[in-house]
């Protein structure tokens, strides 16, 4: 098992707490901020899969490109894959996209 903390910058004084697991194909990926703490999707986790360290905490950016190579072949990469294409069907309800964000969250926190 590894284990990997990054810290992002947020709405909040002090910067969110970004942990990601990975042991074997199973990848957790945990934050601080509001939605992460309440079990929903966070923007935070999806930028670092989207290999974006514009928020990341000077020391921490080079743990992103880790992050983003354990996500290959995951439940996550493809609940994140599913979240996308709802997100950009042209036919998209809020229903379809809430419940791939929701997929999305069951992936990272398990």
């Amino acid at each position: 098992m590894e284990q990997l903390t990054i810290l992002v910058k947020g709405s909040s004084a002090d910067p969110y707490e970004l942990t990601f697991i990975k042991d074997g194909s199973s990848l957790t990926a945990l934050c601080t901020c509001p939605a992460g703490n309440f079990g929903g999707s966070c923007k935070h986790r999806v930028a670092v899969f989207d290999n974006d360290a514009g928020a990341v905490v000077d020391g921490d950016e080079g743990k992103v490109a880790v992050v983003v190579e354990w996500l290959v072949g995951t439940d996550v990469e493809a609940a994140l894959q599913e979240m996308r294409e709802a997100s950009s069907a042209p036919d998209a309800t809020k229903e379809s996209l809430a419940a791939a964000k929701k997929k999305l969250a069951r992936a990272m926190n398990s």
